[in-house]
């Protein structure tokens, strides 16, 4: 992983004008940049593949249901056995 290439060029088309057939999919790149004031912001980037984009999601969606199920234990009737009514 110590390629450097020019941000106007893919990935896809290096890979292609060497005659390789990529190995890991393409790859997705997202920066973003916020300025608060003159002196202070806040600058990321990252860069993921296809399999790490559904490795977030996965990570993503088990977080929002374990979060649904201990908001809903904790906002039940205490005399309610049951966990789901």
């Amino acid at each position: 992983m110590d390629h450097i290439f020019d941000k106007s060029v893919s990935s896809s088309a290096i890979d292609a004008r060497a005659g390789s057939i990529p190995t890991h999919g393409e790859r997705q790149r997202a920066e973003v940049e916020i300025s608060v004031t003159k002196n202070v912001g806040l600058r990321a980037s990252v860069d993921v593949s296809s399999g790490g984009l559904l490795s977030i999601a996965a990570l993503v969606s088990s977080i929002l249901l374990s979060t649904a199920v201990i908001v809903h234990v904790a906002t039940r009737d205490g005399r309610s056995k049951s966990l789901w009514r």
